[in-house]
């Protein structure tokens, strides 16, 4: 490729010869500067205004003779440049660059087409082409089985900014769009067992779509290091952001660690910055697979850092902890310590997040996004920095003067707070109310989240989005109920406890004026889970409510019906469409995990059905509630009546079974009697249930049989001894 611009006489004109376009082979640019310099000389130059190629096509530009050359070549000297340009074609380095520099120099080694595509990557690249994700992951299954030489080899095939391309087609975003069925729902752990998503989660409740795709590209980063290339920083951003949602906090910290020791550490900035933030903190809620309960900050986590508790309280919370562990199992556990801790407890320590926010505010000259400072907030809120955020965030960088103190006043709860407003020097959007709504909301401070939303909606004349309104519910629910509760009230913090009606009081503030918001079906979950807690004696309005709900799921169910005859439609004729199978995936696991919510409704409202102790007669709203939510009913139905319990069976409707599939071994460091620290292990069963519910991926012979698709049985899916088939929901791994 040309470095500047050449000009050669031709009799009394000088012409200027063209700059090439960038990835033009040598090859050709060498027959092209020929045919351009025998025909200028044949031909007689007129002056001609000089023309900027905008456009980036290729063309002429012309000078007149009035009009200096920069640099003035002979005859000879042309001849001289192609023989050079001759020899780069055959892989020599030009003077002037090392034979591996790392650069994005495409002209370095020119491959025909039909070589690339025959490669082990082939398949890679044209699926990289096409913009088709999932066929994408599924050929880099190919990195894991080949050597690094192997690798190495088949990387120098290829353009350096072919793998540019190529992580960023992998940017988690895209590949929670195009590949993730589970969408941006939290997966509990009872519905990993009811639902049988051993396939989909892994034991730390990460989606398992996320760990492959991290080991596809590490050994491309390592690869392309070898070769001698540098990363990009969109490179890194790609792989700390799957480490992050991994669970792999160390991962993520020795990515930054390669960044910052090589060439790119100059190219830092805020955007930089931010991710990282996000990556150390888990600001996001992919990076703790969206589990609102990994996320929340607990008096545990505050001793000795915030609060100083009475022994007797640490050792009841340390109780408590045990009981929360044996129903979680590794979920929200960090993997890097072998012993159980928390992802928060990782991040309860107060040095990190204020060296991180004076390092990146206060010292480096980045440019204040509302992106960085946003992150930043929701980092210092993991450990309870709360009255940072108001004095050095709100008020500095948005205007809001609020004077909520931490720990709270006793009497704090249910005030009116006060706002003042500033000039902001950031104009606040919709994106610091959900970072209000997380930081104050993973703290328990429900009350201050809402009225400094609600501040933000009135004095910017912002609207409030929904997933906000779906957040501060799913913030109340958690906090008003066990076990988060109950460790606020061991550390006497009641007034961190929002109130039984709080769920109901956000639900209508968001379906009233001004608002009017259409109540969805995530909505209507959080509400009923709440009502059915509260109400012991009138069931009417849970009712109520749930009879709408269900209208949303069969409503969904008509859904789900077009795209799985669309998707067997495909497949009896031979197409392969990623975005049809993807819709039939989507449209799958969101039936079945409203399935698994209304299910565990009717369960939760079964257990509290009320009945009089002084008669045997029971309740006589339990039939007519059988009769009406049986397909959600596990077979046989059991309840409690005054002089026993009941279980009904019936013969026509399936029967789930219960399979143990493994053991989970938790290790708990805790303090014993003598008040000296101990492990404690507990040994928790690892149990499946396997019914026509289930989101195992489906046998090669179920997907091409519509009743198999439509109302499949327990024995359409892939068992636990079986292989996955080569086109399922997997991405072609062969065993779960």
């Amino acid at each position: 490729m040309l470095s500047g611009v050449l000009v050669t006489g031709s009799g009394s004109c000088r012409i200027l010869l063209p700059r090439a376009r960038r990835g033009l082979p040598s090859s050709i640019l060498t027959l092209q500067l020929s045919r351009w310099f025998h025909r200028q000389k044949l031909n007689a130059c007129r002056p001609v205004r000089y023309v900027r190629n905008t456009n980036g096509i290729i063309g002429l530009r012309y000078a007149t003779t009035q009009s200096p050359p920069s640099l003035l070549l002979s005859k000879d000297a042309v001849a001289h440049l192609q023989s050079l340009l001759s020899e780069t074609s055959r892989g020599t380095s030009s003077p002037g660059q090392a034979p591996n520099s790392g650069s994005d120099n495409a002209d370095s080694f020119t491959p025909s087409v039909s070589d690339l595509y025959a490669g082990p990557l082939g398949g890679a690249l044209l699926a990289l082409q096409m913009g088709d994700t999932r066929t994408l992951l599924i050929q880099l299954k190919v990195l894991e089985r080949m050597s690094r030489e192997e690798l190495q080899e088949a990387i120098a095939g290829f353009p350096r900014n072919t793998f540019t391309e190529l992580f960023r087609a992998l940017d988690l975003s895209r590949v929670v769009l195009d590949c993730d069925p589970n969408g941006f729902s939290h997966i509990p752990p009872g519905m990993v067992k009811k639902l049988n998503m051993f396939s989909s989660v892994d034991d730390w409740g990460v989606r398992r779509l996320y760990t492959r795709l991290l080991r596809r590209l590490l050994p491309l980063m390592s690869a392309l290091q070898t070769a001698g290339h540098t990363l990009h920083m969109d490179e890194y951003m790609v792989l700390i952001r799957c480490a992050s949602a991994c669970g792999d906090l160390a991962g993520a910290k020795a990515i930054w660690q390669n960044m910052i020791s090589g060439p790119a550490l100059a190219w830092r900035n805020s955007e930089t910055y931010t991710e990282y933030i996000k990556a150390r903190f888990l600001t996001e809620p992919l990076y703790t697979s969206y589990q609102k309960t990994t996320r929340m900050v607990t008096p545990r986590n505050l001793h000795r850092s915030r609060l100083q508790l009475p022994e007797k309280s640490v050792e009841r919370l340390d109780g408590l902890r045990l009981m929360v562990r044996a129903k979680m199992g590794l979920f929200g556990l960090n993997k890097e310590i072998s012993h159980v801790e928390e992802l928060t407890r990782a991040l309860r320590g107060q040095l990190p997040a204020v060296r991180l926010f004076r390092t990146v505010i206060e010292t480096q000259s980045f440019r204040l996004t509302e992106q960085l400072i946003c992150a930043v907030m929701i980092a210092l809120a993991r450990d309870g920095s709360l009255r940072l955020i108001g004095t050095h965030v709100l008020e500095r960088y948005f205007g809001i003067r609020t004077p909520h103190p931490f720990p709270p006043k006793r009497d704090s709860e249910g005030q009116k707070l006060g706002f003042s407003l500033g000039s902001p020097r950031i104009r606040p959007t919709t994106r610091l109310m959900r970072a209000i709504v997380e930081a104050y909301g993973s703290n328990a401070e429900i009350s201050v989240a809402i009225q400094l939303i609600e501040h933000l909606s009135s004095t910017h004349n912002l609207p409030i989005p929904r997933d906000v309104w779906q957040d501060l519910l799913e913030w109340t629910y958690i906090m008003s109920v066990p076990p988060a509760s109950t460790a606020w009230e061991i550390a006497k913090l009641h007034q961190k406890i929002p109130s039984p009606q709080a769920v109901e009081m956000v639900f209508n503030t968001m379906t009233s004026a001004p608002y009017n918001l259409t109540p969805s079906f995530g909505n209507y979950n959080i509400l009923i889970r709440s009502l059915i807690g509260r109400y012991s004696d009138d069931l009417t309005p849970v009712l109520a409510y749930m009879r709408e709900a269900t209208a949303l799921y069969h409503e969904h169910c008509r859904e789900y019906e077009v795209s799985a005859l669309e998707h067997l439609q495909h497949l009896r004729h031979g197409l392969h469409r990623s975005a049809v199978k993807r819709r039939f995936q989507v449209a799958r696991s969101k039936k079945q995990r409203m399935w698994y919510d209304i299910s565990a409704w009717c369960r939760m409202l079964l257990k509290r059905i009320p009945f009089s102790k002084d008669s045997p007669v029971p309740n006589p709203i339990i039939p007519d509630f059988i009769r009406e939510f049986r397909p959600f009913l596990r077979n046989p139905v059991e309840y409690l009546t005054p002089t026993g319990r009941v279980s009904l069976s019936d013969p026509l409707i399936e029967t789930f079974r219960v399979v143990t599939i493994g053991t989970t071994n938790l290790e708990i460091p805790m303090k014993n009697l003598n008040r000296v620290w101990v492990r404690k292990y507990l040994q928790v069963p690892k149990v499946a249930v396997l019914s026509s519910q289930s989101l195992a991926p489906f046998k090669t012979s179920s997907t091409k049989d519509p009743m198999k698709l439509l109302a499949p049985d327990r024995d359409s899916f892939v068992n636990f001894d079986e292989e996955v088939p080569p086109q399922s929901d997997e991405f072609d791994e062969s065993r779960r």
